[in-house]
């Protein structure tokens, strides 16, 4: 299979194919422009700009973008309210008598950054 791929990029150099391609000779930006994202969020973002579902506002402030501007961005609509989710987590915690837990108490110190900015 990869034989016959570069075979045919061979061939494709050989008859000049690649010649005129836009940016031929520039170097390549290869800077992350946003570096300050978790992984998630930045794959998140690239998908959904991609697909023509980021608009100018969310654009902006892309730096400082969160898990509930790309759910809005994609479905159009907000996500519950923060206070709620909030609210839901501590009962989820309560319930399951996390809080207890000394390693937990360390995790949900991230679980409540990334969730509730």
């Amino acid at each position: 299979m990869y034989m016959f791929v570069e075979e045919r990029i061979k061939k494709a150099m050989d008859e000049g194919e690649f010649d005129d391609l836009p940016g031929k000779g520039k170097p390549l930006d290869l800077k992350e422009d946003l570096q300050g994202l978790s992984p998630e969020l930045r794959m998140g973002y690239k998908i959904l700009k991609n697909a023509g579902y980021i608009d100018e506002e969310t654009d902006q402030k892309k730096k400082d973008i969160t898990m509930n501007d790309l759910l809005v961005s994609a479905t159009g609509s907000p996500q519950k309210d923060v206070l709620q989710n909030k609210l839901e987590f501590e009962e989820f915690v309560q319930d399951r008598e996390l809080h207890q837990n000394r390693r937990f108490r360390d995790y949900a110190r991230k679980i409540y950054r990334k969730l509730f900015p």
